[in-house]
């Protein structure tokens, strides 16, 4: 059982999508001990209201919590860090921060307990990262870094053990002006408090030993609310070519081959700055010479493009860069509708996805999320160039997937010159399925 577990979710007033999830949850939550705790920012007390609403054996484990309206998300997870660290009850043993979009299945409930019950100080679920089917089990900091630490973010999916949390003030001061003060490039903070907070602190045990569980259970459900919308787009340069890089830098020097590890993150192989994807940013106005300037001494570490390219992306005329890279002006929007209109046609086939940059991430993010069919791999044409996941589905050449071929229905994810490529590529390999998006 979970008595000693408590789930964190911070959130802003988003009450539609705590109920949706809270009510997607309650069939098989209250199987658990463990508690949740909404951290609640919103302008009013429409997430209240909804935990008010829930039924009374669940109601039971559910905390509500008002937080301030103007505190950025880290200091917030700081704040409860610190409210949980202070208690004088102790009554966790475990805490999990866990996004309000988020609804943990039953199997992985089970298997966190399982480890739980093993007292390991980190349990992380796989999200992305290293793409095992077993579990990797790392007896020191340095090993948890390089072999775990390749899809970090914000509210990673990793619990923690309360051991790990401190009372010295001092040493909350000294974290939080490290990981979350402003800096000279922009007066925004940074994102990734939560995963600094606990590789500082796994240095500081006798020992340490933490399990990232093999990719053999799905373990998360979004809200179909959620659906498409990025929070992040307008802020890509700034989360990833900027505070990633400095959350990594500014670590402890116990930990080694920093800039490796920043390189193989999953964050960054998708393909968010090559670039195609740059010439894209520079077309939906998220990129320029200013953008460039800014985030330059941080592209070694985040694209393999060389500079002069990053530049010339940031400069050249638009209609020049539609050309060279094929680009036609689709909006997210049409993404959509094209998804919508292929569904009937994949009916209850097995989904192959064709593409592992951006575009793949965001269909098979979907699809994964909102539809029941089952994606059996993203398909790529060289493996060896590609990450090993995304969003947490293997990806193979598009061979290793051919076994599929009279059962599988193909989305083609990809920039149209790709696209028109790959479809000639699958009738020739006999596919009998598939559809590229916008039909090209």
């Amino acid at each position: 059982m979970m008595e000693n577990l408590l789930i964190c979710t911070p959130t802003c007033g988003r009450a539609d999508m705590v109920e949706e999830v809270l009510r997607y949850e309650s069939e098989y939550y209250t199987d658990y001990g463990f508690d949740i705790a909404y951290y609640d920012s919103g302008s009013d007390k429409a997430v209240k209201d909804v935990i008010d609403g829930v039924e009374d054996s669940f109601k039971k484990r559910i905390h509500y919590y008002r937080t301030d309206e103007n505190q950025c998300l880290d200091y917030k997870i700081a704040d409860i860090f610190k409210s949980l660290a202070f208690d004088k009850e102790k009554k966790y043993e475990y805490i999990w921060f866990i996004g309000d979009s988020i609804s943990i299945s039953k199997e992985a409930l089970a298997i966190v307990s399982e480890a739980m019950a093993k007292k390991y100080d980190l349990i992380r679920l796989p999200l992305a990262g290293a793409g095992s089917k077993e579990d990797i089990i790392c007896d020191s900091p340095q090993e948890w870094f390089e072999r775990c630490s390749g899809s970090m973010a914000h509210m990673a999916p990793t619990v923690m053990r309360t051991t790990l949390l401190m009372e010295d003030e001092r040493e909350w001061a000294r974290l939080c002006d490290k990981y979350i003060c402003c800096n000279e490039l922009c007066d925004r903070h940074g994102y990734f408090f939560t995963v600094a907070f606990y590789l500082e602190r796994i240095i500081k045990l006798e020992s340490f030993r933490g399990i990232m569980i093999g990719n053999r259970v799905k373990w998360r459900r979004d809200s179909p609310l959620k659906g498409r919308r990025s929070y992040w787009l307008h802020e890509l340069f700034d989360v990833w070519a900027r505070s990633y890089c400095e959350t990594l830098l500014a670590l402890p020097d116990t930990y080694k081959n920093k800039e490796k590890v920043i390189r193989q993150s999953d964050n960054i192989m998708v393909g968010r700055f090559s670039a195609s994807m740059l010439a894209r940013y520079r077309l939906e106005a998220i990129y320029d010479y200013k953008v460039y300037g800014k985030y330059r001494k941080y592209f070694p570490l985040v694209t393999d493009e060389p500079l002069w390219k990053c530049a010339f992306i940031a400069v050249l005329p638009k209609r020049i860069l539609k050309k060279i890279y094929m680009i036609s002006d689709y909006t997210e929007g049409e993404w959509d509708k094209s998804l919508v209109d292929i569904r009937p046609r994949v009916k209850d086939r097995k989904i192959i996805v064709y593409g592992a940059g951006l575009y793949g991430e965001r269909v098979s993010g979907v699809i994964s999320g909102t539809w029941d069919n089952e994606i059996v791999g993203i398909a790529v044409t060289d493996k060896n160039e590609n990450m090993r996941q995304i969003n947490g589905i293997n990806v193979y050449s598009i061979d290793e997937l051919a076994k599929y071929r009279r059962e599988a229905f193909v989305i083609v994810a990809t920039l149209p010159a790709a696209a028109r490529s790959i479809i000639k590529g699958l009738k020739k390999k006999g596919f009998r399925y598939y559809e590229a998006l916008l039909g090209c």
